[in-house]
């Protein structure tokens, strides 16, 4: 277990879209013209700003869709960033997403040429029907060709998004699904329950009758036969949706769920260093036109209480299932005892067998990474008294 680094880390959000997908509760926005060349200047505007000699020990360039970016504005972009924070000498993994439908030669390799090394890519399915679904604007043909091209184009790093639990769906299919990607040999997966944000378009479908959720027993099968597939396929369980080969774990959100710092750049981006949470203005042009009259983009400031600042760590940290929370970095960073702060609950999940508490840190068990939900309501601040 690898300590949370020293420096902050860099978040680069692209928020357009072709079309944003109904699950999504993401910032992102569909693209109707909008100039990206503006938006890749407002980016290193931005970045002159607040990153200048960061020399940031992780990468990732998100969205929306990055690969929506043509190759050169790709390319301007990663060589304005490393000219501004030194990101090439100082990372250790630098991610890019990309979607498959605009995933050409050309992007894969200007991403590669100009510093990326590890490529996201949104899969999600191979079936049409689900792909049409979920609003997604390529089909299974295009995510198998996108996989080839990362590769040809020198990617030695590959994860592939996917999501299960659609409704209705023959659990096979998606065991078929599974197996199809896995021969890809891909690095890492991310296996993601299809989840119901509020405010999304596939929210207020379920709301309204026409889209009926899936069933918790049928969830919790797909949970745990995914997970058992995955592991005799060599890929380990790492975070509560990520598998992956050995060593091959993503560290750029190992930063987040190790309670790291990381600074935000773009529309709607969020950082957080120290006690301080930052999130930028979410409307793109709003964005833009704050940064290029010289303002700070900032939508929101908040400097957290320490029991909020607490729960937050268990929040991310018991979403590892080995490794958990290291509690007397929580004790240091906070003040607090969590012992102390989460009495009783923190007794009664032990004598339940819902957490363990060993060698310095807390974690879930078996039974308490299934029950995850209850696990962390039971320590929400205030609850405790």
């Amino acid at each position: 277990m690898e300590p949370p680094p020293e420096r902050p880390s860099l978040y680069v959000h692209l928020p357009f879209c072709v079309r944003k997908c109904r699950y999504c509760d993401f910032n992102s926005w569909a693209w109707t013209g909008q100039d990206l060349r503006r938006v890749v200047d407002a980016l290193l505007l931005e970045a002159e700003r607040r990153a200048r000699d960061l020399r940031p020990p992780t990468v990732f360039v998100g969205g929306g869709t990055p690969t929506l970016l043509p190759a050169g504005e790709l390319a301007r972009l990663l060589d304005g960033l490393h000219e501004i924070t030194g990101f090439r000498d100082s990372s250790r993994e630098t991610t890019v997403e990309a979607n498959p439908e605009s995933l050409d030669p050309e992007r894969a390799g200007a991403l590669r040429e100009h510093g990326a090394d590890r490529l996201s890519l949104g899969v999600q399915s191979l079936r049409e029907e689900v792909l049409e679904a979920y609003d997604r604007v390529h089909g299974p043909a295009q995510a198998l060709e996108a996989v080839q091209t990362a590769r040809a184009a020198g990617f030695r790093r590959l994860n592939v998004d996917l999501i299960y639990a659609f409704p209705g769906q023959d659990p096979e299919l998606w065991f078929q699904d599974l197996a199809a990607v896995l021969a890809l040999e891909p690095e890492h997966l991310s296996a993601y329950e299809l989840s119901y944000e509020p405010g999304t378009a596939l929210t207020r479908l379920r709301d309204a009758g026409r889209w009926p959720e899936e069933s918790e027993e049928r969830r919790l099968l797909l949970f745990q036969e995914t997970r058992r597939r995955l592991a005799e396929a060599g890929y380990g369980q790492y975070e509560v949706s990520n598998f992956a080969r050995a060593g091959e774990a993503c560290r750029h959100n190992l930063v987040y769920w190790r309670s790291g710092s990381w600074i935000g750049l773009g529309a709607g981006a969020a950082g957080s260093e120290g006690t301080r949470r930052r999130r930028n203005l979410a409307d793109p042009e709003a964005w833009r036109r704050c940064v290029e009259r010289g303002e700070d983009p900032v939508a929101e400031i908040e400097e957290p209480g320490p029991e909020v600042l607490l729960f937050d760590r268990f929040l991310m940290g018991l979403r590892l299932p080995w490794e958990g929370v290291d509690l007397e970095a929580a004790r240091v960073a906070t003040g607090l005892d969590p012992a102390a702060v989460f009495r009783p609950a923190w007794q009664r999940l032990q004598d339940e067998g819902l957490l363990v508490v060993d060698a310095g840190r807390a974690r879930a068990s078996a039974r308490g990474f299934l029950l995850l939900d209850s696990l962390l309501e039971a320590l929400l601040p205030r609850q405790q008294v």
